[in-house]
């Protein structure tokens, strides 16, 4: 977005310091209504985005909360694949000597991986049949389509892109606190990145699929209706991929300092660290109130040094129908208020397909 095309918005109220969480990092999650608060003022929304990952002005509409709460949302749209990242992998490799993207395994010796030679053999030694007797992989597009070679017990998902539609997101513009704190699991709803980009929370498990829907070094994969989104928290991802031993590197440049996304429930999203550090007082859901040199001293969220990196949880409500697109009714996307929606029920047979957003 050129800088003409950014607007100041209402005052950014989703950035709600709460007075009685200054004494304590769990007060965020104790629905206290009755905490006096003040605003973050003199904030452009736009301008927290990158260039060109917004496909129009933000506005503010009237939108129903979780909670069943009328209020405001900010409405956010996006492509559905950001011009602002780039989502053409690599993916799945082609054979077991190719290096492709990034994967976190839950099953014995978990942790994030390559998606290499070393990782392949893991599997194989541990019973999963992801290439023939050539090293070739069997790459299956999720959506649909004949996998790419000959069909072994397990098999690596690479979903087609789609780039002919856009994704509208609505984020409140002042946050309600929960009585408890929405669990992010499997393929929750998380937030909405600043380079345009929707968050999710774990990739399904390969044990409850039998396909392993591969994630690229900076942990963004395409999902089944052709959109990218995010596994991880980009900006920080390259610390987790070190730790690991991953050989290899995101491109985007790494700020485990920056502000990177919107939480669904209004609240922003930090990198790793402040001042130069992993904070040590963080509640449950990965948060706390701190000076921040964007807003002052709010309630924000942090990402993790574990892997996925994402908050766990979150303490506020989101907006009924967070997620839609304006382009039809034929595009398939989460519904809901964007909680843990949990892992496709059953799983296809191994090697099949699973089930919509992987």
């Amino acid at each position: 977005m050129t800088t003409s095309a950014r607007l100041v918005l209402v005052p950014l109220a989703c950035l709600v310091l709460l007075a009685s969480a200054c004494a304590s990092a769990d007060t965020a999650t104790d629905g206290d209504s009755s905490s006096s608060a003040t605003s973050a003022t003199d904030v452009e929304v736009a301008a927290l985005f990158a260039d060109g990952a917004l496909t129009a002005d933000p506005i503010t509409v009237d939108c129903t909360l979780e909670n069943g709460s009328e209020t405001t949302c900010y409405q956010f749209e996006v492509d559905s694949l950001s011009t602002a990242v780039d989502s053409d992998g690599p993916y799945c490799p082609a054979t077991t000597s190719d290096v492709g993207g990034i994967w976190v395994w839950d099953g014995e010796d978990p942790g994030l991986y390559a998606l290499d030679e070393d990782f392949w053999d893991l599997m194989s030694a541990q019973g999963y049949e992801f290439a023939d007797e050539n090293g070739d992989v069997t790459i299956v597009d999720p959506a649909g389509g004949a996998p790419s070679s000959s069909t072994t017990e397990n098999s690596c998902l690479q979903a087609t892109p789609d780039d002919s539609y856009h994704l509208q997101v609505l984020i409140p513009t002042t946050p309600e606190l929960l009585d408890e704190a929405t669990d992010l699991s499997t393929i929750s709803q998380v937030g909405l990145a600043f380079d345009g980009v929707t968050i999710f929370g774990d990739a399904p498990s390969v044990g409850d699929t039998g396909g392993l829907p591969a994630l690229d070094a900076c942990g963004g994969h395409i999902d089944p209706s052709g959109y990218y989104h995010w596994h991880f928290g980009a900006e920080s991802i390259q610390s987790n991929l070190d730790a690991a031993g991953a050989n290899v590197s995101c491109a985007i440049e790494q700020d485990n300092e920056a502000a990177v996304a919107f939480s669904y429930d209004g609240y922003v999203i930090y990198g790793s660290e402040e001042d130069g550090a992993v904070p040590t007082d963080l509640d449950e859901c990965g948060g706390h109130v701190s000076d921040t040199e964007e807003f002052g001293e709010v309630y924000h969220y942090h990402l993790s040094t574990d892997s996925p990196n994402l908050p766990v949880c979150r303490v506020g409500a989101s907006a009924t129908g967070n997620l839609t697109s304006p382009d039809g009714e034929g595009i398939s996307l989460p519904n809901g208020s964007g909680g843990g929606n949990g892992a496709p029920a059953g799983g296809p047979p191994a090697g099949g397909q699973p089930g919509r957003d992987e």
